[in-house]
């Protein structure tokens, strides 16, 4: 879904009807209620993407590494990507690092707010070791990736991080993303933090899958202290069993040991589920 860009015939660059109207407090707050009720990614995703056009961007892109800790983002196969770009721009702009090239995504890594793209490497205060690959800036200035924002969220824990990205109209400047911002940067950030919040609570699947009902109750009962035998009796299945079970988890989240299978589960929110979903609950030998 592409964003419709702004519409200056009703107000100043930056801040038309449709960015005047989402800015107000009721549109704002019924914006906010929905997403707090949504239960679903993409649920989330399009409620976002659809506050962020009427504001005026053309496009959002949101990454998630739930395993990550602190500047090291984790196994790239665990990351959440979500944006409106092409299948063919996103797949480049991850597997080719192109979002490493950009400055404020590193300010995002570190720090919580909004960053313009105005902002350079000492703005930024990523370094002298940040050096824009020519390929990258290619890649940015042909898919009209050169005007936006980057937003970067509050951490609660020492695992996790996240940026969002929202990319301007190619008819429009970076000072008009300013100029909206100048007016919206805080409502910008609130509504991509919540979309953050919670997307970031909601289970989300290895490349191999959820893990099964029967491999999270296993899982559930060793962070009890149980063992083996405690979670044969009280599952009511044999012991080769559960230990069948913490094999099949260990290969769903991709890890060695049973202690790494429950803290990245947790990480991935794929323990201590009030509802499992129609496939796990069918999934129980």
């Amino acid at each position: 879904m592409e964003f419709q860009a702004f519409d200056d015939a009703h107000g100043p660059p930056g801040l038309g009807t449709r960015a005047s109207q989402a800015l107000t407090l009721p549109s704002f707050s019924r914006h906010l209620n929905a997403l707090m009720l949504a239960t679903d990614q993409n649920e989330i995703w399009t409620l976002t993407c659809r506050f962020f056009r009427d504001l005026g961007f053309a496009h959002a892109i949101y990454g998630y590494s739930p395993d990550s800790f602190g500047a090291k983002l984790g196994a790239p196969e665990d990351y959440l990507v979500m944006s409106t770009l092409s299948a063919d721009v996103e797949t480049t702009l991850v597997n080719q690092l192109f979002y490493r090239q950009s400055a404020t995504f590193h300010w995002a890594l570190e720090n919580a707010g909004v960053a313009s793209w105005s902002m350079d490497q000492e703005d930024c205060g990523v370094g002298d070791w940040f050096e824009l690959d020519p390929a990258a800036q290619e890649f940015f200035t042909r898919n009209d990736l050169l005007i936006g924002c980057t937003i970067g969220f509050p951490k609660n824990s020492s695992r996790g991080n996240a940026v969002m990205a929202l990319v301007g109209p190619p008819d429009k400047s970076q000072e008009d993303i300013d100029a909206l911002l100048a007016v919206a940067r805080e409502v910008v950030f609130v509504a991509a933090a919540s979309a953050h919040r919670c997307l970031s609570v909601l289970p989300y699947p290895t490349p191999r899958g959820h893990l099964t009902l029967r491999q999270r109750e296993v899982l559930e009962w060793v962070a009890e202290g149980k063992t083996s035998a405690d979670i044969a009796t009280i599952m009511g299945i044999s012991a080769p069993t559960v230990d069948k079970h913490l094999r099949l988890a260990r290969d769903t989240l991709g890890v060695d040991t049973t202690a790494q299978a429950l803290i990245k589960a947790a990480f991935l929110n794929q323990v201590f589920l009030i509802d499992p979903s129609p496939s796990e609950t069918s999934a129980r030998s």
